[in-house]
This record gives structure tokens, C-alpha cells and sequence, in this order.
């Protein structure tokens, strides 16, 4: 008697995040040879309190796909070490530590999974994450864009504005966890950005999956970031318009971006590089690559 197959992941898309997984997810999707879930961004593994839910909570993200093609997930809280909580009340970041690492948690599950982690320049990186929360800032108590990305990083690290761009520190833990046949390292800038028609062929291939096929607007940035004078407006004008980030004004507003300028300040940049470049040696002995395509903030400064 042959027995059914079960609808679960078979690959992960572990991070980082602001990163290009959105668009690599898109790719992955478009595949005929893939059958994946609406619902990106599931963090079952990376929250507690999801976690808690249950696995009967997780797996019905993935009812009724096709279970002859290939399923698998993306959650960009994959790329760390613990499971921390979402909804804790503090500011810092607390931990679940009844759990097992991370990588080990899913390991365990899913023992034939694969993993693709995509890396950005980590200060770019962490510039983009500083602007994805100042959209939501009106939603976050004594929280706004005049508090500037040093003081949101070290003030309110439940953001991991700089925990996510500690590349070093959780490659570690999941090249510790998982053999090198299953975990695949992007480079955003070197391998998406510059070279995506080989990367994307190489990532069909490596998820078993048909490498010929081409994908619809794959050169298309995924998501358009807000400008800073859009994400200011929508944090002051949404205290009387709900909507405000999403109005036709606001949009206007990307195409005349005259805050920009006071979005990241110089001591933001020397601050962020002053943590990632400590890591850099190591990143390269970890993946292999010269990182020539990070320049750490350096032309922001100039």
C-alpha cells in the first residue's frame, strides 16, 4: 500500500532579512515545479509564541498543495540562534530557553530539508530594516523617526535592526547544525543584484527543479522601500488618517523625497560599521567569498 506524502516544507528560506527574499521567493514561486504556501513569512520556528501554537497551526499554512512538486517556506527570524519571543513587553530580546537552538529545532523536523540564506551588506542591510520598522513607528510606544537608527538599534534591540546583520554569529550556528550539501549562501549584491540569471538557475538546480525555466520580470525589484519624507508623513499624518503611508500624497512623495537627507545621519553609518566590520574577516573564511561587493557604508559617508 502506498502511502500519501505529507504537505511540509522541504526547503527553508532562513534570511536575512532585507535581503532579497522577497524576490527570491517570488522566483521560487513562479516555478512550475513548486507548489508553496500564500503565506510568506510564517515564523513558526522563530517566535515562541507561534511555536506554541502547535504543528497542527503550522502545517495547515500548507494544506492542499501539490505534494509532487517541491514545498518549502521562507521566515527571514530563521537566520539566529534562539527562539525569541514576539510580544514580550520589554524592549530587550528574551528567549524561550526551554527550546533547543534554533537550526537544531527545524533540523530535527525536517532532517532532509534544504536552506538558502541571502547576505547584504550589513550596513545597507540594517539602513533598510531601520526604515521597514519607521513605517510601522506609529504603532510603537515612544517610538518615531526623529529617534534616529543608533538609539532605535541599541534602545529597542527587540527590533534586531542590528541582531539580524550578525552574519558571523548565525552562520556559525547553522554550518554547526547543517552539512554544506544542504545550506546554500547568496550574496545580494554579487549574486542577485549583478548575476541573478545564474543564481537563479543554480538555486532551481540545487532545489531539484527544472534550471532552464525563466521567470516573469525577474530583474523587478519585488517591493519598493517608502522614502524617509513618506514614512515621516505617514507617522504624523496617520494620528488623523489611518491610511496616510498609503494615500496618492504619500506616494507623490517618493518621487519628491526632500527629507531624505535627514533620514540616516553620518553617526548612524560610523556606528553600524563600527559593529559589522569587526565581522567581516570572518564572513569570508565562513562562506568563502572576498565581500568585495560590501562596501560597509563607505560611499555613504563621502
Amino acid at each position: 500500500m502506498e502511502t500519501s506524502k505529507r504537505c511540509e516544507p522541504g526547503f527553508f528560506i532562513i534570511g536575512a532579512q532585507k535581503s532579497g527574499t522577497s524576490w527570491l521567493w517570488n522566483m521560487l514561486d513562479q516555478h512550475p515545479g513548486t507548489s508553496l504556501p500564500a503565506t510568506k513569512e510564517i515564523h513558526y520556528f522563530g517566535s515562541a509564541e507561534l511555536y506554541a501554537q502547535g504543528e497542527d497551526w503550522y502545517l495547515q499554512h500548507f494544506a492542499g498543495l501539490d505534494t509532487n512538486k517541491v514545498i518549502g517556506e521562507a521566515s527571514t527570524t530563521y537566520f539566529y540562534d534562539r527562539v525569541p519571543y514576539f510580544r514580550n513587553k520589554s524592549t530587550q530580546i528574551e528567549f524561550d530557553e526551554s527550546l533547543p537552538k534554533l537550526p537544531e529545532l527545524i533540523d530535527r523536523k525536517y532532517p532532509n530539508a534544504k536552506y538558502i540564506v541571502t547576505l547584504r551588506d550589513p550596513v545597507r542591510r540594517a539602513i533598510s530594516a531601520y526604515s521597514h520598522w519607521m513605517k510601522r513607528a506609529n504603532n510603537m510606544p515612544n517610538m518615531s523617526p526623529a529617534v534616529g537608527l543608533k538609539r532605535a538599534a541599541t534602545e529597542y534591540p527587540k527590533m534586531r535592526i542590528l541582531e539580524y546583520g550578525l552574519y558571523a554569529k548565525y552562520l556559525k550556528a547553522w554550518m554547526e547544525q547543517i552539512p554544506a550539501e544542504r545550506l546554500r549562501v547568496i550574496f545580494f549584491e554579487d549574486q542577485i543584484v549583478r548575476n541573478w540569471d545564474t543564481t537563479l538557475s543554480d538555486t532551481y538546480e540545487y532545489l531539484g527543479l527544472d534550471p532552464t525555466f525563466k521567470p516573469q520580470h525577474p530583474a523587478k525589484p519585488r517591493h519598493r522601500s517608502w522614502g524617509w519624507t513618506r514614512i515621516v508623513f505617514n507617522y504624523y499624518a496617520s494620528k488623523i488618517y489611518k491610511n496616510a503611508g498609503h494615500s496618492r500624497v504619500a506616494h507623490l512623495m517618493d518621487r519628491y523625497n526632500f527629507l531624505s537627507n535627514f533620514a540616516i545621519k553620518t553617526e548612524d553609518i560610523e556606528f553600524l560599521r563600527s559593529v559589522y566590520l569587526a565581522e567581516k574577516a570572518e564572513i569570508s573564511a565562513l562562506t568563502g567569498a572576498d565581500l568585495s561587493g560590501w562596501d560597509y557604508g563607505e560611499k555613504l559617508l563621502s
